[in-house]
């Protein structure tokens, strides 16, 4: 990880970062799984986009929770 990607990660709430990495490392997972099955790329891309409004909505709404 870069210089830069550390020093803004400090700037972040840890369950922040706890989730990205999490996201980081299933969605990069699973593509690499599926392009190996052989889907098509673009399929691959459409469920891994999917999968990441998934994370994307958990992270606000944890947010959300967090202030409350």
């Amino acid at each position: 990880m870069s210089a830069k990607v550390s020093a803004r990660r400090t700037a972040q709430p840890r369950w922040a970062v706890a989730l990205a990495d999490k996201a980081q490392h299933r969605l990069c997972r699973r593509y690499a799984r599926l392009v190996a099955r052989g889907k098509p790329t673009t399929k691959v891309i459409g469920a891994i986009a999917r999968e990441l409004v998934g994370f994307l909505w958990a992270t606000l709404y944890l947010r959300e929770h967090a202030a409350a």
